[in-house]
């Protein structure tokens, strides 16, 4: 339950309860002690105090009484002072019986009328009740006497006894009274003196519940930093295996653990994805690599058939050359054609079969350059897709800054808070020191990892770049092939014709002179095709070298980001997920 309860309430009810129960215990205090002085002021002055004075008052109207009653009796009083006395005697025995009465009346409204004397064992109204009856028959008597006018000194006697009678009971209710107060006065002493011992087990009882509380908040909050600090010098020290806890408490000290604990889960599988994403990196810079040197064999290759191509065509553009002059010689002289018809005959025939070769030869070329064609092609996509995996690691360090960044704003905010909280928040203080050390340590991570995928971005693109410009070098190499074989095809046919030709000089010998100007200018064709062959194929040749060269800068890229590749690996296994 209480650790549903948050640290601010917490520490408000720490602070609260003692001012409260020392509050609860003042005022209990301040009503005791004035229902005390109250419980006083009843018994000594509105009981005791003008119970006795009442009685004591008309103690003192009896004697007044009496001495009345005395200059009644006297024979050397006038008669004027008699009148005087008889009013005075009249005037006193009221006053004491309505003293006698109010006397009564009070210890009957608050209760006490029961109580009784110690050694007669007399209530206080059977004491008054008996004051007031003895008295009455002394005023009885003492009233005939007065009358009667006979003062004998026997008579005398007996109504002295009879009024000592009737005070000596006056004596016993002042004693019960004061017995009474004595008695009140204790008992007040032993509630005060039992409140006094409630008092101090309330304040020990408050004391070990404040303690406790405090002991308690202590302890959780010591446990908590405790466990902070060793998840994050582990997470310091690399090592993001961690256990999270079965149940986390629902207040601020809960929330920070589940904080650690998601945060740690969060950069582990961050960590994790950029391992798997430095694997595929990998995966595919060899893959590159591969293409790269599959690329430069086939360039290669290339050249060598192109090269070879140039021969043959240097070759061609030789034999047109000599058949030229061949059939300037034929139209010199016709006795000369039987000998030339038979040189032009041979010529023709090896002609028409490296003719032949020549187109087989551009036909296998055709096919190769074909193959280079889908070859870049393939490596151009090989380019694309690990264009697209950097664009995915770049997104994933802009997550991994923007983590560190919030992560550097909570341990502020953390410092800040630890600030406030004074020296209880001094252990929060060093927290947030070290998640902001490792901030600023993810951010530099993150960033180092930011600028070596911008590199290897511009790398990437010029490797595409390239890729693009060798594969229109291809398309421009294929259609100057498509023209070479065109103008083997005519030469080819140019051959054929000469041949059809020598077979009918012996018949159509006047059509000689045409023929030969036929043939010479389709010698002429074939030499200036031949070389516009050599040259497309030094052309080709040129654009296969560069190519190839080409193919070595990508295959120098493809070091270079496995060695970046390598380095964040590095980095990673550093991390024990």
């Amino acid at each position: 339950m209480l650790n549903n309860i948050s640290i601010k309430t917490k520490l408000l009810v720490l602070l609260l309860v003692p001012l409260v129960l020392f509050a609860a215990a003042g005022i209990y205090l301040l009503q005791l002690n004035a229902s005390n002085i109250n419980k006083l002021d009843n018994v000594l002055y509105a009981t005791s105090t003008r119970s006795l004075t009442l009685v004591l008052n008309a103690d003192r109207d009896m004697y007044q009484a009496l001495t009345a009653y005395q200059q009644l009796s006297s024979a050397f009083v006038s008669p004027e002072d008699k009148e005087k006395a008889k009013a005075d005697f009249a005037e006193n025995v009221q006053q004491t019986n309505d003293r006698i009465d109010q006397a009564l009346k009070i210890v009957t409204e608050q209760g006490i009328a029961h109580l009784t004397h110690a050694n007669s064992g007399k209530s206080i109204s059977d004491t008054i009740t008996e004051v007031d009856r003895m008295f009455n028959e002394w005023v009885k008597h003492t009233e005939a006497q007065i009358q009667a006018g006979n003062y004998s000194i026997a008579k005398e006697a007996e109504l002295q006894r009879e009024f000592d009678e009737a005070r000596g009971n006056i004596n016993d209710f002042g004693e019960i009274l004061e017995d009474y107060a004595l008695q009140q006065v204790e008992t007040i002493k032993d509630d005060n003196g039992q409140t006094t011992l409630m008092t101090y087990i309330i304040m020990i009882t408050e004391w070990i519940l404040l303690l406790s509380l405090g002991f308690y908040m202590i302890r959780k909050i010591s446990r908590t930093v405790a466990i902070v600090q060793a998840k994050t010098k582990q997470v310091a020290d690399g090592n993001l295996r961690y256990e999270p806890q079965a149940k986390y408490d629902k207040d601020e000290l809960g929330q920070i653990l589940l904080s650690v604990d998601s945060m740690i889960g969060k950069m582990r599988g961050l960590i994790g994805a950029i391992a798997g994403h430095a694997e595929e990196v990998a995966s595919a810079s060899n893959q590159l690599a591969d293409s790269a040197r599959e690329s430069a064999s086939a360039s290669s290759h290339v050249a060598e058939n192109i090269q070879l191509v140039s021969t043959l065509v240097e070759t061609q553009t030789g034999i047109a050359r000599e058949s030229n002059m061949a059939m300037e010689e034929m139209a010199i002289g016709v006795q000369k054609i039987a000998d030339s018809t038979n040189v032009i005959s041979d010529h023709s025939a090896k002609t028409n079969e490296m003719a032949d070769n020549g187109k087989t030869m551009l036909a296998a070329l055709i096919q190769q350059m074909e193959q280079m064609a889908t070859t870049i092609a393939n490596l151009n996509v090989s380019v694309a897709i690990l264009s697209k995996k950097s664009d995915e690691i770049g997104s994933v360090t802009d997550k991994i800054t923007a983590i560190a960044n919030q992560t550097g704003i909570l341990s502020l905010n953390a410092s800040i808070e630890a600030v406030r909280a004074g020296e209880h928040g001094r252990g929060f203080a060093v927290v947030a020191q070290e998640i902001r050390k490792l901030s600023a340590t993810s951010l530099e991570s993150a960033q180092a990892i930011h600028q070596l995928i911008d590199d290897t971005r511009g790398e990437i693109g010029q490797a595409s770049a390239h890729m693009r410009e060798t594969v229109t070098r291809s398309e421009q190499g294929a259609g100057a092939l498509s023209e070479v074989a065109q103008g083997f095809e005519s030469i080819v046919s140019s051959i054929k014709q000469i041949s059809r030709q020598l077979h009918d000089t012996s018949a159509v010998t006047e059509q000689m002179s045409a023929s030969s100007e036929q043939v010479s200018a389709s010698l002429d064709t074939s030499a200036t095709s031949a070389m516009d062959i050599s040259a497309k194929a030094q052309n080709i040749s040129a654009a296969t070298e560069e190519q190839l060269a080409l193919s070595e800068n990508i295959a120098s890229a493809s070091e270079q980001l496995q060695d970046i590749v390598g380095q964040l690996n590095g980095s990673i296994r550093y991390f024990k997920l």
